[in-house]
């Protein structure tokens, strides 16, 4: 039993190993990439976060909700905050597994928004969602929600 070794550890090795020859990989992705987020998301929310891009842009969504029988029961979408016209939503057909149960569902897709202003918008049900699962958590748990990424 050795908590603090648990996964994976790498050594260096040689005399002429140096740190400076190691590239730090972390998943983490850059601030400045990240156009729009809502991650997190607990029971019963409905959360938006405003963007705006001036110029058109090539827009990564990545998304993990609940979804089931066909339907999304905690899901986003992409509205174009001038006309209130829904330009990206999650839907059922357009996901796959995220691991864990198998309602858990993602979608990482690439669309091109035009220049603008746009809302974000996640919903979720009373139930399953990020440190309330009902069933197994996705793989990725952090990001139960939607981030939009710059993609150009």
């Amino acid at each position: 039993f050795d908590p603090e070794h648990w996964g994976i550890t790498v050594y260096g090795e040689g005399e002429h190993f140096s740190m400076s020859d190691v590239e730090k990989n972390t998943s983490e992705v850059p601030k400045k990439d990240i156009l729009a987020q809502i991650v997190r998301v607990g029971n019963s929310e409905n959360r938006t976060q405003d963007f705006s891009l001036s110029k058109p842009t090539h827009v990564r969504i990545y998304a993990i909700g609940e979804g089931e029988d066909r339907n999304m029961d905690d899901y986003g979408w992409i509205e174009d905050a001038r006309t209130g016209k829904n330009i990206w939503e999650m839907t059922y057909g357009m996901t796959f597994h995220a691991g864990g149960a198998r309602k858990n569902r993602m979608v990482s897709t690439t669309i091109l928004l035009d220049k603008g202003n746009y809302v974000l918008h996640y919903v979720s049900d009373d139930s399953h969602s990020y440190n309330h699962w009902n069933a197994d958590p996705p793989d990725d748990p952090t990001m139960w929600g939607i981030t939009l990424y710059k993609a150009d």
